[in-house]
């Protein structure tokens, strides 16, 4: 499928009817909701501001749960920039129920801290003009975000406006020459002491739906053969944890926090390694799941840099899986 014409378009038509894995369930709008959560509360953390001026998504997938809800809680300004539009009306509207139903229910206020009661009455008003938006992007922009499709390595952002970037389940699916590219580019775009903040899925992710191979399977291929079973729309790089901490302080960024959750040093014992995977420390390679936080060097923004919106030693805390 991943060669064919309109990829995209039929992988989401498999995806809906056939493994009908498109839906946004609760339990999948929590999971998101909860990312939102803990990137606004490593934010808060280390900056000790209730949100960010400008904060940049890097992947925007199909449903846009994580920019509205760092829209709803207060962040002046979202980019979010994906490589391809996969966004809806139908799932952004889906998106904006789920969220008004969590603020009706007063669930919203125990999930997402800080919620900013005027952003809360905007998303309310487009929930009850449902079908009056033009696209995706029209009900995005009356909640502050600006959908970006194209080359994150190229954004068309102002140096030294961003102040807070995040991903979800993003950078593994990135070629790792580009996502040194990228990281570079965020170096341009942060703000003195930006706070950057990624989670990091290191599992196989075939694994997620064929019991029968474990999290550490892809470990066993040589690059040239391993390359017959990645594809477009399911790349994974195989990077390590150790690759992605190289990576962001090669481009300016020191890791200030990061979170480790294992895999069974049983199943990656059995599983016999490429060469490629031999040098890394047994340590290394168990990580399936990693959250990193980063801050960026501090340096001077350009003087009269256009508006941000137009072109022109760290801790580490160990969870078992």
């Amino acid at each position: 499928m991943s060669v064919l014409p309109g990829r995209n378009h039929l992988n989401h038509l498999f995806q809906e009817h056939v493994t009908h894995s498109m839906a946004l369930t609760e339990s999948g709008f929590d999971l998101k909701l909860g990312q939102c959560c803990r990137h606004l509360q490593n934010y808060r953390r280390i900056m000790k501001q209730e949100a960010p001026s400008l904060a940049l998504e890097l992947g925007t997938g199909w449903y846009p749960i994580v920019p509205v809800g760092l829209a709803l809680a207060g962040a002046a300004h979202i980019v979010t920039i994906d490589t391809t539009s996969l966004l809806s009306v139908e799932r952004t509207e889906q998106a904006l129920d789920f969220y008004a139903t969590r603020w009706q229910s007063g669930r919203l206020r125990e999930q997402l801290p800080g919620v900013c009661a005027e952003r809360v009455d905007t998303l309310m008003g487009l929930v009850a003009e449902r079908g009056s938006a033009g696209g995706a992007e029209d009900l995005l922009g009356r909640l502050g975000v600006r959908v970006l499709v194209g080359d994150a390595r190229l954004c068309p952002l102002a140096q030294g406006c961003v102040d807070l970037f995040v991903s979800n389940n993003t950078l593994e699916h990135i070629p790792p020459q580009v996502l040194r590219e990228i990281m570079i580019e965020f170096g341009r775009l942060a703000a003195p002491s930006a706070v950057m903040d990624h989670f990091v899925d290191l599992s196989d992710h075939y694994a997620h739906f064929d019991s029968k191979i474990t999290p550490f399977n892809y470990l066993h291929y040589a690059d040239p053969v391993w390359w017959l079973f990645n594809n477009r729309l399911q790349y994974q790089s195989r990077l390590r944890a150790s690759d992605y901490r190289t990576i962001m302080e090669e481009a300016g960024f020191r890791i200030t926090a990061e979170e480790r959750e294992y895999g069974d040093a049983g199943e990656l014992a059995r599983t016999q390694l490429a060469r490629r995977f031999q040098p890394y420390r047994t340590e290394d390679l168990l990580v399936l799941r990693t959250w990193l936080t980063a801050l960026a060097r501090s340096t001077a923004t350009a003087p009269n840099a256009p508006s941000p919106l137009t072109d022109g030693s760290a801790t580490t805390h160990h969870r078992k899986h």
